[in-house]
């Protein structure tokens, strides 16, 4: 069994939290799109954590 960083459980709960928010956060668009950001940044994080190299971002963000 693998074990994981400390860093990467803190990057999973944090990764958790922001799509549970989904829910239960504000509603507003720009919100929205702001945790979206957040949520692959977190997931390139997580990668880079185990040694794979992020991924290139394929959409315009405007």
């Amino acid at each position: 069994m693998m074990k994981r960083d400390p860093r990467g459980q803190v990057l999973r709960r944090q990764l958790q939290q922001l799509i549970l928010l989904r829910e239960t956060g504000p509603k507003s668009a720009a919100w929205h799109q702001a945790r979206t950001r957040m949520i692959w940044r977190l997931h390139d994080e997580i990668k880079q954590g185990e040694g794979a190299p992020p991924e290139q971002e394929t959409k315009s963000e405007e």
